[in-house]
């Protein structure tokens, strides 16, 4: 386990501050892509999104790397195995933070979605799906079924309410694995930093906060850069940020990183048998960090 000590930093007063934008998704709008939609698509589940999120995933393809869906859907299964390991491991409650559009085994993989991971470990977890995405969430109150799931429409940016959402239907007393697969690079540093300062101060001591992030680690800057202004033109100037190793680290600052520390989605937690790891493309980083005594 390594810990990071904790360093100065400067935050900003949270009430001073221009209105926020509204989130992708925050109005549905079939003929303009959203992360959401796209990520189903690369996943291989286009019957969950719209002709513009293909097109969207195409021109991914060709801008990034051409075997961009399988970054994605390596992506996925890696939060399949730890959900699947920590619930086995009796962590009961989970707050799935940008929870995404339920796929039900539809993608290329035929992965089960997260809640029905943990459910079928352990019927009685309690779990929130949170997503800023109006679809996402209609989508995730009409197929997640279950007596322990609450379902609530938030922006990440809105760290408190984000918190207190959690608080209403998850017991902040006890350890909670806080899931934010592949949704922290929509947020700037100070907007990581915001959410990183309240789940340290709310929650429990052994709770674990488990991130994915696309790098750009390992590949050329000129062609990161082309990457992410596709991204951002694709999906109406949403920003993404791309960052690296150590600034992912950064994320989980006053976290205890539990091993292997920050690796590649394909190097987490890897299972034997099943499709070949894909080597030779950009992979998301992956982390999970133990909350500390207060």
């Amino acid at each position: 386990m390594v810990t990071i000590s904790p360093s100065p930093e400067i935050r900003r007063d949270p009430h001073d501050r221009h209105p926020l934008t509204p989130p992708p998704g925050d109005s549905f709008n079939p003929a303009e892509a959203v992360p959401a939609r796209t990520y189903a698509a690369l996943r291989g589940a286009g019957k969950e999104a719209f002709a513009r999120d293909r097109e969207a995933v195409d021109e991914l393809r060709r801008t990034i790397h051409e075997k961009v869906d399988e970054v994605a859907q390596e992506n996925a299964a890696a939060l399949v195995r730890v959900v699947h390991h920590l619930a086995g491991r009796g962590y009961a409650q989970f707050a799935d933070l940008g929870c995404g559009k339920p796929v039900q085994g539809m993608d290329v993989l035929g992965l089960p979605d997260l809640y029905d991971v943990a459910a079928g470990v352990s019927p009685d977890v309690r779990w929130l799906a949170l997503d800023s995405d109006q679809l996402v969430v209609t989508t995730c109150r009409a197929l997640l079924r279950g007596p322990g799931i609450s379902v609530v429409q938030q922006d990440l940016r809105q760290s408190a309410k984000v918190l207190d959402a959690m608080g209403s239907h998850l017991w902040l007393s006890k350890p909670i694995v806080v899931i934010l697969g592949a949704v922290l690079h929509f947020l700037t540093d100070e907007e990581c930093a915001d959410l990183r300062f309240a789940l340290r101060a709310r929650l429990a001591p052994g709770s674990l906060v488990i991130l994915t992030h696309v790098t750009g680690d390992g590949m050329d800057p000129a062609n990161v850069e082309r990457g992410r202004a596709a991204y951002e033109k694709l999906h109406g100037g949403v920003p993404i940020y791309v960052r690296s190793e150590s600034q992912v680290m950064g994320l989980v600052r006053d976290f205890s990183v539990r091993d292997p520390g920050v690796v590649r989605t394909i190097d987490f937690m890897p299972e034997e048998g099943g499709r070949a790891p894909l080597r030779d493309a950009p992979h998301f980083l992956m982390v999970m960090a133990e909350s500390k005594d207060r």
